[in-house]
């Protein structure tokens, strides 16, 4: 474990994207889930919603690891898919709520 304290981000998430290493991809989400859960949290001011996003967002950067292991920075990358789908689902919650109106 206290290897995976010393790898750079870049190199755990090319093991994950290569060999889909539980591991290398359990460790960014233990170093990142803080960024991406706060986030969401300024976005939605939502709990919930946070948390839903988050896991969103890494599930995403799971499908998506093969094409993003040549993305200049993870955090950049985490930071800007989290603001993305916050706005989105905002504006679902807003069309949601119009509807009802």
């Amino acid at each position: 474990m206290s290897e995976m304290l010393a790898t750079p981000d870049a190199e755990l998430f090319r093991r994950y994207a290569e060999s889909r290493s539980e591991e290398a991809f359990g460790e960014l989400v233990r170093r990142h889930r803080n960024l991406v859960y706060c986030a969401a949290l300024r976005r939605t001011n939502d709990p919930q919603v946070a948390e839903d996003i988050s896991q969103s967002v890494f599930a995403e950067l799971s499908r998506r690891a093969g094409p993003l292991v040549r993305h200049a920075t993870l955090t950049g990358w985490l930071y800007t898919t989290t603001r993305f789908s916050a706005t989105t689902a905002i504006s679902i919650y807003q069309r949601e709520m119009a509807r009802f109106k």
